[in-house]
């Protein structure tokens, strides 16, 4: 099983991912964040081992510097945005993949797997 956690500002959107990743086998979501101080928490606690992280989390929340933070917890990133402006950033910020929100469905499952 590949140990999922899933970081994003919108409900709906972790809601979304979570029914999409429990309706395919081989995946379990462990947790699911909004910001970044609780998905460090999670990380900590649960060992993921790979975070689907938002690269626009509300506030004082930068989803790079988390994912910065995550990579030092040895757990890998795939970046998501709809802006895809940041996908260079994500990307020379340590994340292994990044999708846009558009194509997750698409492209989440193998990125996941290809991963771990």
């Amino acid at each position: 099983m590949i140990r999922v956690l899933i970081v994003d500002d919108d409900l709906r959107v972790r809601s979304a991912l979570r029914a999409f990743l429990d309706a395919n086998p081989g995946f379990d979501v462990v947790g699911e964040a909004a910001g970044s101080a609780a998905a460090l928490e999670l990380a900590r606690t649960l060992a993921p081992h790979v975070a689907v992280v938002d690269m626009h989390l509300p506030g004082v929340d930068d989803g790079l510097a988390l994912l910065r933070e995550l990579m030092e917890l040895n757990v890998p990133v795939v970046a998501i945005s709809l802006d895809l402006a940041v996908r260079q950033s994500a990307l020379d910020a340590g994340a292994s993949r990044f999708l846009d929100k558009a194509s997750v469905p698409e492209f989440l499952l193998d990125a996941l797997r290809q991963m771990t």
